[in-house]
């Protein structure tokens, strides 16, 4: 069996009940003595506090009247009331004098004649009434009051006293008059000073020896002390009161006092209840505290400083240590306690520390991790940020789950490489090539795609894997967040031209600031009609005739001139402006077709969309909405997409493709060459024409690849049933060698430059190529479609 006092609790419950004993006695013996030396202490403190509160109520009635006369001088309606020939002071004074609760308002003109007089009838109601005071036209005595600042004065009217401030009024900076507003000295007052400080309080008016008794709480004079024209504090030299006159002012050289007063003997009883009580409660306490303070420290001091070095060593991360305590059974399960939560915080701070370093799908550093190893890089290295492309695609059409693999994938792949790899987004990866200079940069890139190019099968699916690379070379150690900003915008200039990689220099910086005024300034573009088209002709070479111009934005800067849609296409697309940018050239080319059907010119119009248009339902149905319904726009216009809107089979752009050939819409296949479609995917797709990019065209007379690539795309699509354009023609050997291989359609500079529409038609005069004229022009309007 335990010893009785081996738990703490029992130690400190005896402990305790010697100290009641002993602080019994003691308190019995000097509490008589203290009480009595405390006596006249409180009494002077208690006198001194009444005071205190006299002076501050009437300090605070004061500052409310300052502060609201002169906010009331300002007030618009009561200047212009002063110098009105018709005034009417009356409601505008009474809403000064509400806000308040104010017992007297007074408007005075500059002649010292009172013009506004408002009073309460009876102050020391709850409910007052106001009523016209009887001062109204007369003259106002005191004008030594009037001055250019406020002033408080102690007013008397109808036998009665306000505590009164009194403020000018001004008018272009001149004082017009002056406005008043009070506070009776009365019972109500009295009453209220009496019941914070328990004295009984006054008020009086004192010429030389006589007292004029103005107002007094309800126990002075239910207790008669009120003597009238005697001072009731002329038994304090007998002692038998205690109390204080002060002196708040004069009215005509008679002054206006306060006196507050109350008996010694109930002053002194209620000191000595109150006293005693505190006291003891005081003494107990506090004997009470330092007794068993001492006692307990004694008995816990070991075990407990032990604990805080315990804690101490825990802090710094030592989770080995043990806690020395002693034999009480509570200190005993605490220690124990201490080992559990010293093993469950090591085990907690593991798990944050991999959580804040690493990421939680892929298991690799994340960008935490790349901040803190950058601090031990002196030597040279590449930095690559991948991107890798079309997951968003990935998750839409096939699910996160697929796209989770896709990102494991790349990350396993990636980490073949053995070098310092980290994911620092969702599908956006760093790679470390250490030692490495500008001169390894090709073969470096070459090391990415290799691991990356293969096909990844995932449930019988096959995803080609791709990434855009964005480069910075360091000679040395730099700023982690600085490296990380110079990959990311090069990265960034490869994921928007499409390129495999793209390395970093500084005029990207320059570029990303005109970016940035371009995004700022793009959203208003459209309403303030910034946007123009331009138009470039395409040459039939059957026929040698104009019978369609491809239309092409440009963004009429009004600081940077005209803009070509590279500048800004990509930004309408990530800001959610593309949407509301195809719709305004669509308006705009059907209100130019019209123009031009109306003079004759047939002239058929190409327009661009761009991937995101395709993946926009409402677009597609607004594109429906506007050309299904008439044959002549949809035969005149045709809508040009890029490789990228497609690749995808299974995503929603193809289904809204093949949407739009149902209700007529012609299709053509933009850029055709640059991306990873091929013909044999262009066969289950309802187009009607494909253009072959600049980049076959170009050269084409010089390099016999492109002519074999041209010749065989031209064939092939022939035989699928597809119109072949070629874009990019920039002399004659090139457009000659066109036509022999069965071209229908090139344009190109050779041909003509992008041109304004007055241009085109100048151009078109000229008579260098001919132009489809239709046989009658037709009396079309923007309204009839």
């Amino acid at each position: 069996m335990a010893p009785l006092f081996s738990s703490l609790r029992s130690r400190i419950f005896g402990l305790f009940i010697l100290l009641l004993i002993a602080v019994q006695t003691v308190s019995f013996v000097t509490s008589y003595y203290s009480n009595k030396q405390r006596a006249e202490h409180q009494l002077a403190s208690v006198l001194s506090n009444a005071e205190h509160l006299l002076k501050e109520k009437l300090q605070s009635r004061s500052y409310y009247l300052s502060a609201f006369t002169e906010i009331s001088a300002t007030d618009r309606v009561l200047v212009e009331q002063f110098s009105s020939a018709h005034r009417n002071l009356s409601l505008p004074l009474n809403n000064h004098r509400k806000r308040i609760d104010a017992d007297i308002a007074l408007a005075i003109d500059v002649d010292a004649v009172i013009i506004g007089h408002l009073q309460v009838k009876d102050s020391n109601k709850e409910i007052k009434r106001v009523e016209n005071g009887n001062k109204i036209n007369e003259p106002f005595v005191q004008t030594d009051w009037l001055k250019d600042h406020p002033v408080e004065v102690y007013y008397a009217n109808n036998k009665q006293i306000y505590q009164m401030v009194i403020t000018p009024v001004l008018e272009k900076f001149e004082i017009v008059g002056h406005i008043a507003l009070g506070y009776e000295i009365n019972k109500a007052l009295a009453n209220e000073l009496a019941g914070l400080s328990s004295f009984y309080v006054g008020f009086a008016l004192q010429e030389q020896e006589n007292w004029q008794w103005i107002a007094q709480n309800d126990a002075m004079r239910q207790d008669k002390f009120i003597i009238e024209g005697d001072s009731p504090l002329q038994a304090m030299h007998e002692g038998s009161l205690i109390g204080k006159h002060l002196r708040l002012g004069e009215i005509n050289n008679v002054a206006v006092n306060a006196t507050f007063f109350q008996s010694r003997s109930n002053l002194i009883a209620a000191i000595k209840q109150d006293s005693f009580n505190i006291f003891l409660l005081i003494a107990l306490t506090l004997a009470a505290s330092l007794f068993g303070a001492y006692f307990i420290a004694n008995g816990v001091s070991r075990p407990v400083r032990s604990f805080v070095d315990l804690a101490k060593q825990i802090a710094q991360g030592n989770y080995n240590s043990t806690a020395r305590i002693g034999s009480t059974d509570e200190l005993n399960q605490l220690a124990a306690q201490f080992s559990v939560m010293q093993q469950a915080i090591e085990e907690r701070e593991n798990e944050i520390t991999r959580q804040a370093f690493s990421d939680l799908l892929s298991g690799l550093p994340n960008r935490s991790q790349f901040y803190r190893e950058m601090h031990d890089i002196k030597e040279p290295y590449l930095l690559c940020q991948i991107n890798v492309r079309r997951i968003s695609e990935i998750n839409d059409t096939l699910g996160h789950d697929v796209g989770d693999e896709v990102i494991l994938e790349i990350a396993y792949r990636l980490g073949k490489l053995e070098k310092p790899l980290f994911h620092v987004s969702g599908n956006g990866f760093l790679i470390r090539f250490d030692h490495q200079t500008e001169k390894d940069i090709k073969t470096t890139v070459s090391h990415i795609n290799r691991v990356i190019e293969p096909s990844f099968i995932y449930q019988n699916i096959s995803i080609h894997l791709q990434v855009n690379i964005g480069i910075t070379i360091s000679d040395g150690w730099s700023q982690a967040n600085q490296v990380l900003k110079e990959a990311d915008s090069a990265m960034q200039i490869a994921k928007r031209k499409n390129l495999k990689y793209q390395i970093y220099d500084r005029q990207i910086d320059l570029n990303t600031l005109d970016r940035l005024q371009l995004v700022n300034r793009l959203r208003g573009a459209i309403e303030n009609d910034e946007f123009l088209l331009f138009f470039q002709p395409k040459l039939n070479l059957a026929t040698n005739n104009i019978e369609e111009v491809e239309a092409l934005l440009r963004w009429n800067h009004p600081v940077n001139g005209l803009i070509t849609p590279d500048s800004f296409i990509h930004i309408a697309d990530q800001t959610g402006q593309m949407t509301a940018l195809s719709k305004w050239v669509l308006n705009e080319a059907i209100e130019q077709y019209i123009y031009w059907r109306s003079k004759g010119l047939a002239l058929n119009i190409a327009i661009n969309i761009s991937p995101e248009n395709l993946l926009d339902d409402e677009f597609c149905q607004y594109l429906i909405d506007t050309l299904a319904n008439d044959g002549s726009l949809t035969d005149a216009l045709s809508f040009e997409i890029t490789e990228d809107a497609f690749v995808d089979h299974s995503s929603k752009a193809v289904d809204n493709i093949i949407m739009l050939r149902t209700h007529g819409i012609n299709l053509s296949i933009d850029d055709y060459g640059t991306g990873y479609s091929s013909l044999a995917q262009l066969k289950n797709l309802p187009v009607q024409e494909l253009k072959i990019d600049r980049a076959f065209i170009e050269h084409l007379i010089h390099q016999p690849q492109d002519q074999l690539i041209v010749e065989s795309t031209i064939q092939l699509s022939h035989q699928l049933g597809l119109k072949v354009v070629a874009e990019g023609v920039e002399d004659k050997l090139t457009l000659d060698w066109l036509r022999d291989k069965k071209c229908e359609t090139v344009q190109g500079y050779y041909i003509s430059r992008p041109l304004s529409s007055e241009d085109l038609e100048q151009w078109l005069e000229k008579g260098e190529y001919k132009v489809k004229l239709w046989d009658q022009p037709a009396d079309l309007s923007l309204e009839n479609k």
